[in-house]
């Protein structure tokens, strides 16, 4: 009843505007306060729980190596010694580097909510083939395959959230589907708890892959009814509410769904130094990815807990990381022009907690597990890249562009991570740390330098072309041709 009651009075709170005419930017619709909020609340109930609960399940079954390693994995696949558990991680990285154009150019060529559906149905198959791994040469295949698949999973969430909230909300909302990854850390080490009580003819890690991938196997189901389509498509809405839809997002001055591949668009990101900046940010933040998802129970172990104790000890883990992002996505929303410091100043905890790991004896655990703890504040700066990624770009092909290769840093960053920790360095890992904690010096220079350029382009923008409006906030034009674009901070 409240639903169809929001139906009503979003149509008579606006002026009436076709689904065309509002794209074709002939005709603009008025949407006052309250018509607008109840838009968004609508929005976020049909867009959010599916992008939440999917991004959960991605970072359960990426996140499932580190819980189920200390279950027998390494030791029945064989990778015990040097670099062999770090490769068996960073493998998915490499999967994800070659899938991620590929995958997010399908995305631009056909609905989103075919690719990800079929995405999730074949991600689901390579989980619950993980258990069928003989040997470390197997679980390489496997794991490079699985990042392969999910390659496209993170790119498309940019492009959805892009398609359906202002530059105000975008952050905020991206904030919402990644601290799930934090959410799972909730939730995975709890269940393999149980799991690792089970005594049958399987190990307890594989019986852990069979969860995880039944699970997402039934999800991906439902993915063909449930994911959301670009709002000119949307199900559950008429076509008065599709045009205050689009109407909603003109003022991005980003431009709508265009299925039309841009070549020139691609050229134009690639000589971008906006995106090798938030490309080096995303990168830098991302060491600290793989020092906290893939080493965080053998980390706990080698301070002396058992294998449930350093199972446990992840569950603060997910607790920080679910506040950290939800947190920096509503600064990034309320505190005007504070994206890239909240990216630059998230780095000072980071530093300061390897730092921690680093010099403390291994006597004080409590001090070294804060420490670790602190290395958190990665997500903090690492959303709001994502953020930023769709919210300081405009053009269809070029906002696609500038998804992939964010997520391509944030590949290379979690293939850095895990390099950092031979196992020769064990079990303090202090080499380890002290690797990060350059990372991320690196990252808080590089934060402040690009705000720095981009706070000049908009200074220019103004003064040479004034006031920005929304006369071409429909039109497939990049943030350099609209010159009515101005970069968020």
């Amino acid at each position: 009843m409240a639903a169809n009651d929001d139906k009503a009075q979003v149509s008579s709170g606006s002026e009436k505007a076709s689904l065309s005419e509002v794209e074709n930017g002939t005709a603009h619709a008025t949407i006052d306060a309250e018509t607008n909020k109840k838009l968004l609340r609508r929005i976020d109930w049909r867009v959010m729980p599916v992008l939440c609960f999917t991004y959960a399940l991605q970072f359960y079954d990426k996140a499932l190596l580190s819980q189920a390693a200390i279950f027998g994995l390494r030791k029945d696949l064989g990778m015990q010694d040097g670099l062999k558990y770090s490769w068996a991680s960073l493998i998915f990285y490499f999967g994800y580097i070659a899938g991620t154009y590929p995958v997010s150019l399908l995305a631009q060529r056909f609905s989103t909510r075919i690719v990800i559906t079929i995405i999730c149905l074949l991600w689901s198959v390579v989980v619950l083939t993980t258990p069928a791994c003989r040997n470390y040469g197997d679980f390489l295949a496997n794991r490079f395959l699985l990042g392969l698949i999910e390659a496209g999973v993170s790119p498309i969430f940019m492009l959805v959230v892009g398609f359906w909230y202002t530059h105000e909300e975008q952050v905020s909302r991206s904030s919402w589907w990644y601290s799930f990854s934090g959410g799972s850390l909730l939730v995975s080490p709890l269940i393999n708890y149980g799991m690792g009580h089970i005594k049958g003819s399987l190990a307890p890690w594989q019986y852990m892959y069979f969860i995880a991938g039944g699970v997402t196997a039934v999800w991906g189901a439902a993915l063909w009814w449930l994911f959301p389509d670009t709002p000119q498509n949307a199900r559950g809405f008429t076509e008065e509410e599709r045009a205050l839809l689009m109407e909603r997002v003109r003022g991005n001055n980003s431009g709508g769904e265009n299925t039309t591949f841009k070549w020139y668009q691609v050229a134009e990101a690639l000589k971008d130094y906006q995106l090798w900046g938030i490309c080096i940010c995303s990168m830098m933040l991302c060491t600290g990815s793989g020092a906290v998802t893939v080493f965080a129970p053998i980390v706990f172990n080698g301070m002396g807990f058992s294998v449930f104790e350093s199972l446990l000890l992840n569950l603060p883990i997910g607790a920080l990381a679910f506040i950290l992002i939800l947190g920096s996505g509503y600064i990034g929303q309320m505190v005007k022009s504070s994206r890239l410091h909240v990216v630059s100043f998230s780095c000072l905890p980071v530093i300061l907690g390897c730092c921690l790991v680093w010099q403390l004896p291994s006597s004080n655990t409590a001090g070294r597990i804060a420490g670790y703890y602190l290395i958190n504040f990665f997500s903090a700066g690492w959303v709001q890249c994502i953020g930023l990624g769709t919210s300081n770009v405009a053009g269809h092909t070029k906002k696609a562009i500038y998804a992939a290769l964010t997520f391509i840093a944030y590949s290379v960053g979690n293939i850095i991570g895990p390099l950092l920790f031979d196992a020769s360095y064990a079990p303090r890992y202090d080499r380890s740390f002290t690797g990060v904690m350059i990372c991320f010096v690196i990252c808080f220079f590089s934060g402040e330098i690009l705000r720095f350029f981009l706070t000049r382009e908009n200074k220019r923008r103004d003064a040479l072309y004034g006031a920005p409006d929304d006369a071409h906030g429909l039109e497939d034009l990049t943030d350099k041709q609209n010159t009515s674009f101005r970069y968020h901070l």
